[in-house]
């Protein structure tokens, strides 16, 4: 690598440093929407190709996780949400939203065998996840919304194994029309999402 490819690469590095760093600072704690907020619309490239509009996911409950490959965190969420994926696919839609290139995207994606959809993009996914305004402040960040697009509550950081279980379940029991919107918030903020 040239010396000035190398100053260009440590300066971007310490550029998405400093932003995260502000963020994540500067910003309140993620607050979870109060029931009025609903999925922003946007579209972005599918991995597999052509693009898509998250709205026309809709339909189950949703895990909408913005990821890149360069995050180690996200990377170690990933296969909980694939198991989520391949157990309840038929009652939750898990989205990614990879905020990166295609090229390490698809590598990922066959390595670990994500079979969800994975929209991706560089700044059009920065600016899909700043949609959300303050909850966003870094990466991982996961939105949990109705089937309708309501947003149930946002989780900021990575997805620890502990926390799944209330997360499926509150998921689950919403789209069994078990439990209201309201119910499955409330016990989305009782559990792992913050």
């Amino acid at each position: 690598m040239k010396q000035g490819s190398f100053v260009a690469v440590v300066l971007a590095v310490c550029a998405i440093t400093g932003f995260f760093s502000y963020r994540w600072l500067a910003a309140p704690p993620a607050q979870v929407p109060d029931g009025t907020d609903t999925l922003p619309g946007f579209v972005l490239a599918r991995a597999t190709g052509g693009e898509a509009d998250i709205r026309d996911y809709l339909g189950k409950p949703m895990v909408l996780n913005f990821w890149a490959t360069w995050c180690p965190p996200c990377l170690r969420e990933m296969p909980l949400l694939v198991d989520l994926h391949r157990r309840h696919d038929d009652e939750v839609q898990v989205i990614g939203v990879a905020i990166d290139r295609l090229e390490p995207v698809l590598e990922f994606m066959a390595r670990l065998e994500v079979e969800y959809p994975v929209l991706v993009g560089e700044q059009d996914a920065m600016q899909a996840a700043g949609l959300f305004g303050d909850a966003f402040v870094g990466l991982p960040f996961t939105v949990f919304t109705d089937a309708e697009g309501r947003i149930l509550g946002v989780h900021t950081g990575e997805i620890h194994a502990e926390e799944m279980p209330p997360i499926e379940a509150a998921l689950l029991a919403l789209a069994r029309g078990e439990l209201d919107a309201d119910t499955a918030r409330q016990r989305l903020e009782g559990g792992a999402v913050h």
